[in-house]
């Protein structure tokens, strides 16, 4: 594999320690997971969705612009539709990872469903609002900043405040 060993790839983990400086030091009071669920029939959105697995993208990227979001009136209330750009994503996840594969790169199965969470818990250390997105395309690695660029389009309703799915 090109690059595999390169002084770029060797630089990651000192570029993740840069930019967990940022989360130390209050600058991203967020988090960012990945999300997989399953339904408890033979597809997606049939039956009861439970919550298969939480991956937390560590250090925390840099999230862009959550006012691109807009609240939309639909008939049962408001929904919020836009798209926004994670940055300074560690460039020691892979891309099947961030496009929520399996390890083999197998896709998704029927009756599961990845996506991607923001949370902003709240000062009192309480459980924040969950939004809900799906990858919009694909995710774009820059070797040159030691990071990936995913963007990522707003989905319906997120889990509760607790982590259930709704």
């Amino acid at each position: 594999m090109p690059g595999k060993n390169s002084l770029a790839r060797k630089l990651i983990p000192v570029a993740d320690r840069l930019r967990d400086l940022r989360v130390r030091f209050g600058l991203r009071p967020y988090l960012v997971r990945i999300i997989r669920t399953k339904w408890t029939h033979d597809e997606r959105g049939d039956g009861a969705e439970f919550v298969l697995h939480e991956f937390p993208i560590l250090p925390t990227p840099r999230v862009s612009d959550l006012t691109s979001l807009s609240e939309v009136v639909n008939p049962v209330g408001l929904d919020e539709v836009g798209s926004i750009l994670l940055t300074e994503v560690s460039g020691r996840i892979t891309e099947d990872q961030l496009r929520g594969l399996d390890t083999d790169g197998s896709p998704v199965p029927e009756d599961e469903q990845v996506y991607y969470e923001i949370e902003f818990p709240r000062p009192d250390n309480l459980p924040g609002e969950r939004r809900r997105f799906f990858i919009r395309s694909a995710p774009n690695y820059l070797p040159d900043q030691f990071q990936w660029q995913v963007r990522l389009e707003q989905s319906h309703e997120g889990r509760s405040r607790m982590g259930e799915p709704r």
